[in-house]
């Protein structure tokens, strides 16, 4: 197959291998501003940072949107084993959880099977449920650890503890709703629990958490690249986004920072060894509050939504860097398959494909608009639901990336952008409000989306109801 960019895939290739930029740039992020974390002071300095990188590239247009969002801050926590026994476990609040305690009778649900929660309704009112990290055995898609936490609360659990299921890798961390006191323990601490239970037939545990629910500000990060065929603001542009606030636990190099740096070699190399090379323009984004609620992406789309119509694409490059193919995740658009393989056999480079969307990161907010949109990720990997390592725990630190991850996903998706870009046709197409629904339910994840709505209506059952709680309601009326 004859190829139209050898040349422009030949620079950006070389500069990508030959280059210590991004694992320069994912070292300062993680080393210098650590977990970026919504509602601490790095999270400001590091979007700074990575504004002046930007400009330095030569996007001179690179630029922040401040906006308010829920916050979160960490306080103290404590898991208790009241009885038989009197012992304390480490633990983690999780974000965005209730200030609050709760003492209950220990019921473990193993990995969470959808059915266990109704089974076992009688035993869980009122008492602290735990559930593993992973996804159930026989479930054709992976079960979020939101969907486990809500299918808790409406069998009436007062309580809610979130399991590792991978030893040595410590508490995970990761957003629920503000509705019961949570925590994360790691499987050592579950384990024992387990142990506990099977030995002596009941076990009451108490939870306590201390976190602070408060507006905060945060940030998204946005410049453009122009194309040399760009006419005024309708022209059509693709969009290349990640979020790079992590946990506050954390580095969160693999997720997101891996993902946050190629966003950045795309600028630098667009803004230099790319000059020239783009049709159409490219918007790169780098969303804030994503680990707390999708918020960035929520609020761009929000303040964005009378460009929606002239993009072409929107990519999702969260986590990018992790082993495995560097493909993509489509979301419902089966015309864009030919041309992405035609892309990858073009650049003689492999990008596999599937056709599947979660609701997990900031790719949503745009695809519920039916933007025609995509997600960086290996699919033979998206089909396991083992979880995600040390993703979400404490060490997800630089040492986990490697180089060679890092140059595979720049190198593959810049030079799949770079045909998105310059295509003069464009495939891709809008997808209306039943065709959204309709892709949601093939893929298994209408009754997750279901859920969210079904625990808000539970919720307002309650004769008094926490101002977190209220607050929650409230902002995601319309979401």
């Amino acid at each position: 197959m004859k190829n139209q960019y050898r040349d422009l895939d030949r620079r950006i290739v070389a500069e990508v291998y030959t280059s210590s930029t991004l694992m320069d740039n994912l070292e300062v992020l993680c080393d210098v501003y650590g977990s970026r974390a919504t509602g601490l002071p790095e999270n400001r300095a590091a979007v700074e940072w990575i504004v002046e990188t930007l400009r330095g590239y030569g996007i001179d247009n690179a630029h922040y949107e401040a906006f308010n969002v829920p916050g979160w801050i960490r306080g103290p926590a404590r898991l208790e084993v009241v009885d038989p026994i009197e012992k304390e476990l480490d633990c983690i609040s999780l974000p965005m959880g209730l200030a609050g305690q709760a003492e209950g009778r220990l019921v473990f649900l193993g990995d969470g099977e959808i059915s266990s929660y109704e089974e076992r309704k009688d035993e869980i009112e009122g008492n602290v449920v735990m559930v593993t990290s992973r996804s159930p055995l026989g479930l054709d898609r992976p079960m979020h650890r939101s969907e486990k936490y809500m299918r808790s609360v409406l069998a009436g659990a007062k309580g809610w503890i979130f399991m590792n299921h991978y030893p040595a890798y410590g508490p995970p961390t990761g957003s629920i709703n503000p509705i019961i006191p949570a925590v994360g323990v790691a499987h050592e601490d579950g384990s024992f629990l387990t142990r506990l239970l099977e030995r002596e037939g009941e076990v009451r545990v108490r939870v306590t958490t201390t976190d602070e629910n408060k507006t905060v500000e945060t940030y998204n990060v946005i410049c453009d690249v122009a194309g040399s065929a760009d006419d005024g603001d309708e022209e059509d542009y693709v969009l290349v986004g990640c979020h790079y606030d992590g946990h506050d636990i954390s580095q969160g190099a693999l997720d997101p920072a891996s993902g946050a740096v190629v966003v950045l070699e795309m600028a630098r190399l667009f803004g230099d060894e790319a000059e020239g090379g783009l049709k159409r323009r490219v918007r790169l984004v780098l969303f804030g509050g994503e680990e707390t609620g999708l918020f960035g992406s929520h609020h761009y789309v929000e303040r964005h939504e009378d460009e929606l119509g002239s993009l072409r694409f929107m990519l999702n490059l969260d986590t990018a860097a992790r082993e495995g193919d560097k493909g993509i995740l489509l979301h419902g658009q089966p015309e864009l398959e030919g041309f992405v393989e035609a892309a990858a056999g073009e650049a003689t480079i492999e990008i596999p494909i599937l056709q599947k969307v979660t609701p997990y990161s900031d790719h949503w907010p745009f695809f519920l608009k039916g933007v025609p949109c995509g997600s960086g990720a290996d699919p033979e990997a998206s089909r396991k639901k083992g979880g995600r390592g040390y993703g979400h725990t404490r060490y997800d630190t630089v040492d986990k990336v490697k180089m060679e991850d890092l140059r595979e996903a720049a190198a593959n998706y810049i030079r799949l952008v770079v045909r998105m870009a310059n295509a003069d046709q464009w495939p891709g197409e809008r997808l209306s409000e039943d065709e959204v629904e309709a892709f949601v339910e093939k893929v298994g994840f209408e009754e997750t989306v279901a859920l969210v709505e079904k625990t808000k209506a539970y919720v307002r059952t309650w004769e008094e109801l926490p101002a977190e709680t209220e607050s929650w309601l409230e902002r995601t009326a319309d979401w």
